[in-house]
């Protein structure tokens, strides 16, 4: 499958920083991280970050958030802890109950699908960063930087272990051109089931292994963007032990084996 009009390698990139945001999740949602006044203290350190990040790739930013929670202590903090000018826009979108058979990786997609085609300072920008708002990754503009030119796609797709069979893709982070998810990933929710792609992360591996090889694509972060935060479904650090042996086997392989997914 090939992609219709690629970026311009010539063109800047004008990236879109956008922050997925469920403050108080639904009560079949599994979280165990699910207390709305935590998970609003960790929203408002991530932003506080994003907001002094030192690249580009946090010029803009979005936060978007889908269960009706007040955002004002967010807004006030745009808009008074913003020592570089970031544009930031927020939206509150309507809450939606997680249809029959789904998960909730549908309604993630949905608000993405909802809140690109209302956000303001999309139509000024190139290029879309998606993280879960919760989170930090401080790599993030290490790993842009290093693959040169903006990317159509910038995914981690991995590999899955013992005893699950197969590959899927990372969701807390990518990066994608606004071409690229309008033609490939929007409305792409209505493909999920209860089987074979169960999970937002099966998802996505399947709309976007197809493109692998072609220019701008790339289905390996060039080095290991980590996150920085707490599980949302466990509620454990990042940091934990077991996560940093994780991360330290995934960094050694970009190195000797770059093309083994892990």
């Amino acid at each position: 499958m090939a992609i219709a009009s690629p970026t311009h390698p010539d063109q800047p990139p004008r990236y879109l920083l956008v922050m997925t945001a469920t403050i108080i999740p639904a009560a079949n949602s599994g979280v165990r991280r699910a207390d709305p006044q935590l998970r609003l203290e960790d929203y408002k350190r991530a932003l506080r970050y994003w907001l002094n990040y030192p690249h580009p790739a946090a010029e803009r930013i979005l936060f978007l958030e889908n269960s009706g929670a007040d955002l004002s202590q967010l807004r006030d903090l745009a808009a008074q802890e913003n020592p570089r000018g970031r544009e930031v826009e927020f939206l509150s979108l309507p809450v939606h109950p997680i249809p029959e058979g789904k998960n909730y990786g549908y309604n993630e997609m949905a608000m993405l699908d909802e809140g690109l085609a209302q956000c303001r300072l999309r139509q000024t920008t190139t290029h879309m960063i998606k993280t879960t708002g919760r989170l930090t990754f401080p790599a993030l503009g290490r790993a842009l930087d290093l693959l040169g030119q903006a990317p159509e796609l910038m995914v981690d797709c991995r590999k899955l272990g013992f005893p699950r069979k197969g590959c899927d893709a990372s969701v807390q982070l990518f990066a994608c051109s606004h071409g690229f998810y309008d033609r490939v990933l929007r409305d792409s929710r209505e493909e999920m089931n209860s089987t074979d792609v169960r999970l937002l992360e099966h998802l996505i591996f399947r709309k976007v292994i197809a493109f692998k090889g072609q220019p701008g694509i790339h289905l390996r972060f060039p080095c290991n963007i980590d996150p920085v935060g707490y599980s949302g479904f466990k509620a454990r650090s990042y940091n934990s032990p077991r996560s940093a042996f994780s991360r330290a086997i995934r960094a050694a392989l970009r190195v000797v084996a770059p093309n083994y997914w892990f």
